[in-house]
């Protein structure tokens, strides 16, 4: 017999007899389990708990190996202050005159390790003469060659054809003689340089001489010649690069790439490391269709602000015979208080920010961004506000201003973009009583949830202002030039919230008024303002059991939840259809929304509702991570009136019964996962929406995905009022993609997307690409093909080798590949090298 036990807690009041009724009917219905709430057995008090348990594992003598990070690192020791040590199998001399040691010689000195066949110290001049097999070890340095001579205090010296290796940089190679000028400047006649393996020198750089300071991280070299395969591919008379990870001004590998747009596009940056919280990128791009771009991006960073400013100008395109140019501008700044973690405002802080972005033209984006996500733009926001917490008795208000425009291109002519109204301005003063923070209990294990009256308040007054230019269709959503609308609105609620139920009852209103100019009066009515009052109720409880039945298909303890929920809402009907719409749309119908108190989001539409939705959620998880595995969620809407306000005027014949919704999400071991939706219309008796998704990944590397997404739209209402014309019911949505990467062999692996649109009959998107990794250089490369517009195909190949801790040169496809293919993994970068590596 299995027991569903509610989630510890207290038991949860009846708050409406026959909506748990109805609630507990389903669960039977569907299950036939016979289910009783269980309280869990409380635990121990601490008191009673035996003194002598042992809280770890008796190990015995097996040695317990630590992570590096936790080991303990002493303090540095000046040289003066350090001791001398030194070990052979055979020592003799003159003390403090002369120092002879044979066989196995080592002499050590503050982390310094010299190694040898024989070694010849002499402490007047401290010198040390090694022979045979000789060695120098310094931190993650190594130097080994057939003969040396070092100064031991002075850390200086020579050794003649040494190897070296700079484990830092995973940087290795020869050299006809090394030069140690300092504890940390070393100098190569006649060098290599690789991050290969001996056994796979597939690349190296040799150079005529070579300097590498280990304190600055950095190599200078003169005279560079790259080799791939012992092929020359590049030279240099003069080089410097970075050997670790610190910012350093200097020319960056190149990115070049063919697109059907531009043709050969390259672009050659060179970064300006102006301070450790200011640098600038300079972008110099060259297309043989287009003509030469100048680029740059400029960020700053401080204790009151942050932001980057970036811009390109191509004085002439070849193509259009016009100047082209883009701009982008964004800023936070703090004027008083200060900025919590994640970037938010301390309490009574004021602050600021700036959003500024514009282009030249419609096909800016189309024709000259390098992502996929800059491709499909077609809006660009310029926008700042700014807000300010209140203190002292009015330490529960914010208080906020912004003011937004909007360039909204038309790269499509077949398809027309409305732009949004501009917001010229918007003020809003907010009040919230809660704003204590969620705090943790005495002893840390649970969340302490703020308790009490919930209640806001809220006014805002904005005005939306529109330059229609002549063409009413392309560029206003409504036929208003100008109108200012204010809104209040308020809400108190007592929330119960437990671990095993929880019960919110809310009361709110929402109070518009308008003063609105038509660009043309004709045929346009009055504009009508409202105020309205909504009382909702929102409650769910939580069940659980343990699922024994599933641990031997799991291998470990699993949990079954079982979760009704039950949430009313009212909202007395009143007509909305002489009521503009500036910044409000139609909310969709999902999981979450058929939950919520409107249909609308935005301001200019409070949806009519006398309404009562039951959902269940049922999940499976694993008892000791946490770890979700599978969760199912029904969920109906029952209206008790229908619904009358819409988006565009009033609802002719409303329905009563919503739409059934149903979402699955499975994940197996973390190998296969699945995830579906569906949107049932009784009176259709056809799904409205469906989309599915799945995905296989065995291993990291290895990963297949498909998803399929069909949606039906009901018919718009036509409205003059707000510019929109009637569109019947029709499927405007039915795409399928499938993508995947998978390895043909150790070094080289596949992947690819293809997009299809079975309305238009059409590929929306094609890549293919490939990765061929070795041990220290990587090729990567990627042919895609995607449909901007219903007229523009852009075609692109990128292609780039990357040479490990050295340098790489082409187009990174790795950002595309990420978007078109999910659970890609790029090759894995290699282990930060520990400072115990080396250890002796």
């Amino acid at each position: 017999m299995s027991h569903y036990r509610r989630r510890a807690g207290l038991c949860a009041p009846l708050f409406l007899a026959i909506t748990l009724r109805i609630i507990m009917g389903v669960i039977l219905l569907q299950l036939a389990l016979p289910i009783r709430a269980q309280a869990p057995t409380p635990l121990p008090p601490v008191s009673q708990s035996n003194p002598n348990t042992v809280l770890l594992p008796d190990r015995g003598n097996v040695t317990i190996l630590k992570l590096d990070d936790q080991l303990r690192v002493g303090q540095p020791i000046e040289d003066g202050k350090s001791l001398t040590f030194t070990s052979s199998d055979v020592i003799d001399g003159v003390v403090d005159r002369d120092m002879h040691l044979k066989g196995r010689a080592q002499i050590r000195r503050n982390g310094a390790v010299l190694k040898a066949d024989e070694i010849t110290y002499d402490p007047d001049t401290d010198i040390a003469n090694l022979s045979g097999n000789a060695e120098l070890s310094k931190g993650n340095v190594v130097f080994k060659g057939p003969s040396g001579q070092f100064k031991v205090d002075a850390r200086e010296g020579f050794m003649e054809t040494p190897t070296y290796e700079l484990r830092d940089s995973r940087g290795s190679g020869k050299a006809k003689k090394l030069t140690i000028d300092s504890p940390d400047i070393f100098v190569f006649d006649k060098a290599t340089y690789t991050t290969c393996t001996p056994e796979n020198m597939d690349w190296y750089f040799t150079v005529s001489n070579l300097e590498i300071d280990n304190e600055q991280k950095e190599m200078v070299g003169t005279h560079g010649v790259m080799r791939f395969f012992d092929v020359p591919i590049a030279y240099t008379p003069y080089f410097t690069a970075p050997t670790g990870g610190q910012r350093r001004s200097g020319l960056l590998a190149p990115v070049a790439g063919y697109n059907s747009n531009n043709g050969l596009d390259i672009t050659q940056p060179y970064y300006v490391n102006i301070a450790p919280n200011r640098d600038l990128l300079l972008l110099p791009r060259y297309m043989n269709h287009r003509g030469t771009m100048l680029g740059a991006q400029y960020r700053f960073l401080d204790t009151k602000y942050a932001g980057t400013l970036g811009g390109e100008f191509l004085p002439y395109d070849k193509q259009t015979g016009t100047d082209r140019w883009k701009y982008d501008w964004q800023q936070r700044q703090a004027f008083t208080g200060g900025v919590g973690p994640g970037g938010a405002p301390l309490p009574g802080s004021w602050t600021g920010y700036a959003n500024m972005s514009r282009v030249s033209d419609n096909l800016y984006p189309t024709h000259f961004s390098q992502s996929l996500a800059g491709v499909v733009t077609n809006q660009f926001r310029q926008e700042v506000g700014t807000t300010k917490g209140l203190t002292g008795s009015l330490s529960n208000w914010n208080v906020s201003a912004r003011a937004m425009t909007f360039q909204t291109l038309q790269p499509d002519p077949t398809v027309t973009v409305q732009s949004p109204y501009n917001v010229l301005p918007n003020v809003t003063a907010t009040y919230n009583n809660r704003l204590t923070p969620v705090s943790a209990s005495a002893n840390d294990k649970y969340l302490t949830l703020p308790t009490g009256p919930t209640t806001t308040f809220s006014t805002d007054f904005t005005r939306f202002a529109y330059n229609i230019q002549g063409h009413l269709a392309a560029t206003a959503p409504g036929v208003y030039s100008q109108a200012d609308r204010t809104v209040v609105k308020g809400a108190m609620a007592l929330p119960q919230v437990t671990p095993g139920y929880y019960l919110t009852p809310k009361v709110s209103f929402q109070s518009n008024s308008y003063n609105a100019t038509p660009f043309n009066t004709l045929g346009v009515a009055p504009v009508q303002g409202f105020t309205i009052p909504t009382f909702s109720l929102d409650s769910g409880m939580a069940f659980e059991r343990d699922a024994a039945e599933l641990k031997g298909f799991f291998g470990r303890d699993m949990l079954l939840t079982m979760e009704p929920r039950a949430f009313y809402v009212y909202t007395p009907y009143q007509s909305q259809a002489q009521t503009p719409i500036f910044d409000t749309a139609d909310a969709g119908f999902g999981v979450s929304q058929i939950f919520a108190e409107n249909s609308f989001v935005g301001n200019d539409r409070i949806a009519d509702r006398n309404a009562a939705t039951l959902g269940m959620t049922s999940r499976m998880i694993e008892a000791n991570t946490g770890a979700e595995r599978a969760s199912v969620t029904l969920a109906q809407q029952q209206q008790f009136t229908g619904q009358k306000v819409g988006l565009n005027g009033n609802i002719v014949n409303p329905s009563t019964y919503s739409d059934t919704l149903g979402s699955a999400s499975v994940r197996l071991l973390g190998n296969f996962s699945a995830d579906m939706f569906g949107q049932y219309n009784t009176q259709l008796n056809r799904l409205v929406q469906t989309t599915v998704g799945g995905s296989w990944r065995p291993t990291p590397g290895r990963s297949l995905n498909f998803g399929y997404r069909n949606v039906w739209s009901p018919p718009v209402q036509a409205s003059v009022q707000n510019n929109q014309l009637f569109t019947p019911s029709a499927t405007t949505t039915d795409q399928y993609n499938i993508s995947g990467q998978w390895p043909l062999s150790r070094e080289l692996s596949v992947l690819g997307r293809w997009g299809y649109d079975a309305l238009t009959t059409k590929t929306l998107n094609t890549l293919i690409g490939l990765e061929w990794t070795r041990d220290c250089w990587t090729f990567r490369s990627v042919y895609s093909q995607i449909l901007n517009t219903s007229q523009i195909t852009t075609t692109q190949v990128l292609f780039q080798i990357e040479f490990r801790g050295f340098a790489s040169a082409g187009s990174n496809p790795v950002d595309i590949m990420k978007l078109n293919v999910p659970g890609y993994m790029p090759t894995s970068k290699p282990i930060p090298p520990s400072i115990y590596e080396n250890y002796q």
